[in-house]
């Protein structure tokens, strides 16, 4: 046991100056030894073993999020002029500044997802002309956070949705990963935000649930952790 904390205390350690996470940090969050009645040794040791596993699977996600890589692709869908006539039909006039006038996400296949399965975040953006300048950069930017700490951004990317033209209009723009398999399984907050010229205008939140199987009834199959951290399958419907 002793051999494993040391080599889970390196490990960590190692990975705390790219994602600040510290091993007294991540005890401190995990360890529940102290809800044990104080004549209880049998069951602080027990927390403290599991406390062990959870910090352990913290650093695993961290590193393979960090590594891992993610695709984007954008499709124009309409051209600058359909979207100013749209929107004029209704305002008479377009807006002084570009406007992003939707912005709306789809988590594909879903939001519950297995490891090793591709999962794509699809928008749907359309943005208007100013009339005080002629051309506008669309940007998206997407952010994954750690299961454990969910303030924890592990992973970032933001790219051009119109880099090539730098024109208005309605676009499509997907961000696609894998993940990788032996994750932990959680939650995982997914954040991604619309910028027009730099400035984030708005903001959408795709969290996904990992598991370890969905069956062909769309059964789930979670993972429940006994004491000593090892992982058994459990069924829910």
């Amino acid at each position: 046991m002793k051999k494993f904390l040391t080599v889970l205390a390196l490990c960590t350690l190692a990975t705390s100056g790219a994602h600040s996470f510290g091993l007294g940090d991540l005890k401190d969050k995990v360890d529940r030894s102290d809800k044990c009645s104080s004549g209880n040794s049998s069951c602080k040791a027990r927390e403290k073993m599991k406390a062990a596993a959870r910090v352990g699977a913290v650093v695993i996600a961290a590193k393979v999020i960090t590594d891992m890589v993610i695709e984007q692709r954008a499709k124009n869908l309409s051209k600058e002029d359909k979207v100013s006539r749209e929107y004029k039909a209704q305002h008479n006039t377009l807006p002084e500044q570009p406007l992003a006038t939707r912005y709306t996400t789809d988590t594909l296949p879903g939001k519950v997802v297995e490891s090793g399965k591709k999962i794509t975040i699809r928008s749907d953006i359309v943005v208007v002309p100013g009339t005080q300048q002629k051309e506008t950069l669309i940007e998206e930017r997407i952010s994954i956070f750690d299961n454990e700490d969910h303030s924890k951004e592990l992973n970032t990317l933001t790219k051009a949705v119109n880099g090539k033209t730098k024109r208005a209009g309605h676009y499509q723009n997907e961000f696609s990963f894998t993940l990788p398999e032996g994750l932990p399984q959680g939650i995982y907050p997914i954040k991604t935000q619309l910028l027009i010229d730099g400035t984030s205008v708005q903001t959408a939140a795709n969290d996904i649930q990992l598991v370890l199987h969905i069956d062909s009834r769309g059964t789930m199959e979670l993972l429940a952790q006994n004491f000593v951290g090892v992982e058994l399958p459990v069924t829910v419907n």
